[in-house]
């Protein structure tokens, strides 16, 4: 084998032979075949698509002795200068190193000289967003009305920062970035005629690593080469690539639709052991999330791979909807965008988040639920026995507690533990069994800090209790449901940009009371953010376009709901405690005794 690297060995002579540039390749062949050829082009798209090997094409073709049919003959002294390298009328410039106002200047000082050995002069000038904006602005009446014999090739991977008044000046070209199978079509050429064997599965798994850059692939190629000789196999490819098996990536889906957070955190490792790279892994992932969705929506054929992969992602896919995949490929590409430190724990985090992130379905392998929802349930238990004290007293003096709305989360006297219920009666003197001695002792703070009140006599609902709503509870259920969604669509709102972080961990939505939507906040600071006017009109605004009617939105704070309404009173003779902190310690499980 010679030591020229492949890509620059087997670079395309022809513009028949630049792969995957159909579009662009039969725009110019056409041009040189009738005598129209432009004196400014512009190529620009991904690296490795054939912008610099097409620019060299044309180059010869305008400058071919024998052109046939708009291609070059590639036998002529032209085609064959041009090709070694050696013509001196086709000059390559890397913007990247050229790009001052003085390299510019020596460049528009050059252009009236007249071609030596071929027809027309051609500046090739690569990388042309690197100029400056002193340079590119020097270049402008040169590229706008050049020399006759003079033709300009411009190159860029990066079309947004060429200043538009050369992109007016020039003919643009939009080359695309390669598809798999046009990849895999090209290393099988070269393979072939350089003596590797190398099955279908590995030319696709180049392809795939070299992600759309057929320069990138053959490089890939080549290094493979140099590794495991002239026979590739596919396991030496992953190897020597870091690439993981699709049967684990297929088995790692399989637990996160299954809601399976050991399983797919046990793959994981799996993979960081057998020295897979994590970072290739997580792009993995995020492929075949794609490959499902497109499954999801019926787009089979655009799924690259054979009938058995396709038959792998439709067993995904009937195991998860189609919100719930999108949510995970948009998670996983968030973490794929980062530099993490710690590539693993990123892409451990992503997939608990994606399992059990806002889940209200059981988990695999996991006790209860740590959501604050699951919270409140066992907090409402933890109270019941005085709230239920509370009404029994208030039924006794001939007095009607207030009626609870039967959505609330309070759980029967027999589902409460036996503990939960002793601090209470620790407060009752030992010497003193009498029931009326509990009843002095000990003042129940009913749930929503609001004394029992008299018959007939009306109570206002109050913002701390949030269930009590006049709505359906399916329009509650529906913005719960899709809570996580409007929150996505406040990102990039606010003076920081940061507006959806107050709404997406520590706040939830739990009751909604006529048009008033009440969020429940577990910190303060969050809660006063969303207060400030000119924050609350953005959230109002969005909601009435995200769900299509108006809101008002009402704050409240997550301790709010267990905050007594007066003062404790301690028993006779004991020392007084601060009421917030006897609270604190209650909730907690503490027994507090008469220390008279």
């Amino acid at each position: 084998m010679s030591s020229e690297v492949l890509y620059r060995k087997w670079r395309p002579q022809t513009l028949t032979e630049v792969v995957g540039q159909e579009a662009v390749t039969t725009t110019l062949r056409n041009a040189v075949r009738t005598d129209r050829v432009g004196h400014a082009y512009l190529f620009c798209g991904p690296r490795g698509t054939g912008k610099t090997s097409t620019g060299r094409i044309l180059a010869k073709a305008v400058n071919c002795l024998n052109p046939k049919g708009g291609e070059p003959c590639n036998a002529c002294e032209a085609c064959l200068s041009i090709s070694e390298g050696r013509c001196l009328d086709v000059i390559e410039i890397d913007a990247a190193s050229n790009r001052s106002v003085e390299d510019t200047r020596m460049l528009r000082e050059r252009v009236h000289y007249a071609s030596g050995t071929v027809r027309r002069k051609v500046y090739i000038i690569d990388e042309v967003h690197m100029l400056t904006d002193a340079a590119s602005n020097t270049l402008l009446k040169t590229l706008e009305e050049p020399p006759p014999h003079v033709m300009f090739i411009l190159a860029t991977t990066e079309f947004h920062k060429v200043l538009p008044t050369i992109v007016s000046r020039c003919q643009s070209f939009h080359f695309r970035r390669l598809t798999l199978n046009a990849i895999a079509a090209k290393l099988k050429v070269v393979c072939l005629r350089e003596g590797i064997e190398a099955g279908d599965d590995v030319l696709v798994a180049i392809s795939r690593a070299a992600g759309g850059s057929l320069r990138d692939a053959e490089n890939i190629l080549q290094q493979l080469i140099a590794s495991c000789g002239s026979a590739l196999l596919l396991d030496d490819v992953r190897k020597a690539l870091g690439i993981g098996d699709e049967a684990f990536v297929v088995r790692f889906l399989s637990a996160l639709v299954a809601r399976d957070l050991p399983g797919g955190m046990r793959v994981l490792h799996q993979m960081s052991d057998e020295g897979v790279d994590i970072r290739n892994f997580g792009r993995q992932v995020i492929t075949t999330l794609r490959d499902v969705l497109l499954v999801q929506s019926g787009c089979d054929d655009i799924v690259e791979g054979g009938a058995e992969r396709i038959q792998e992602l439709r067993l995904v896919a009937q195991g998860a909807t189609t919100q719930h995949v999108a949510r995970a490929a948009r998670r996983f590409s968030e973490v794929s965008g980062r530099d993490a430190a710690q590539p693993l724990l990123a892409l451990e985090l992503a997939y608990v988040d994606c399992v059990v992130g806002d889940s209200t379905e059981p988990v695999n392998g996991t006790g209860a639920h740590d959501s604050p929802a699951h919270r409140r349930e066992a907090h409402a238990s933890a109270k019941t026995p005085a709230a239920d004290r509370s009404d029994s007293r208030a039924r006794a003096q001939g007095r009607t507690a207030p009626q609870r709305d039967s959505s609330a989360a309070v759980a029967s006297p027999s589902a409460v533990p036996a503990t939960n219920a002793e601090p209470i009666r620790a407060l009752q003197p030992s010497d003193e069994p009498a029931p009326e001695s509990t009843e002095a002792a000990v003042v129940a703070v009913p749930e929503t800090g609001t004394p029992p009140l008299e018959d007939g006599e009306a109570r206002a609902p109050s913002a701390s209790e949030p269930l009590a709503s006049a709505e359906p509870e399916g329009e509650l259920s529906r913005v719960r449901s899709t809570w996580k969604e409007y929150v996505d669509s406040l990102r990039g709102l606010g003076s920081t940009g940061n507006l959806d972080a107050f709404l997406r961990s520590a706040c939830e939505p739990v009751a909604l009371n006529d048009d008033t939507l009440v969020l429940r906040f577990a910190y303060s600071f969050h809660k006063n953010k969303i207060e400030d006017p000119k924050y609350l009109h953005v959230v109002e605004e969005r909601l009435q376009d995200f769900y299509g009617r108006p809101f008002k939105v009402s704050c409240i704070l997550e301790e709010d709901e267990s905050a007594p309404a007066e003062p404790l009173r301690p028993v006779e003779g004991s020392e007084r405690t601060p009421e917030r902190l006897v609270d604190v310690a209650i909730r907690m499980g503490a027994r507090l005794r008469n220390q008279g």
